[in-house]
């Protein structure tokens, strides 16, 4: 997913947390299709956007972390799957 394009419909945040790997992971809906899609998962810093596969935060903000949002050689990871 296109990040500047994503950034330049300022879409709607959910939330945001900071995973294990000390990024911070901000959830945002989907700026056209709503709450139809998938949530996507946000890490500024990184500038890197990318749908979830979840249609809730939830389980992926649970202190336990089964299902930790993460960014790693720019693909996108829940828990330890790639999304």
């Amino acid at each position: 997913m296109n990040y500047e394009k994503l950034m330049g419909y300022n879409p709607t945040s959910y939330g945001k947390i900071t995973n294990s790997k000390g990024q911070e992971i901000e959830f945002y809906e989907h700026p056209i299709r709503g709450d139809e899609a998938e949530v996507i998962c946000v890490c500024h810093e990184l500038k890197l956007a990318q749908y979830s596969t979840f249609f809730e935060t939830d389980d992926m903000e649970a202190e336990h972390g089964e299902y930790e949002p993460s960014f790693s050689d720019g693909l996108l990871y829940i828990g330890e799957l790639e999304a």
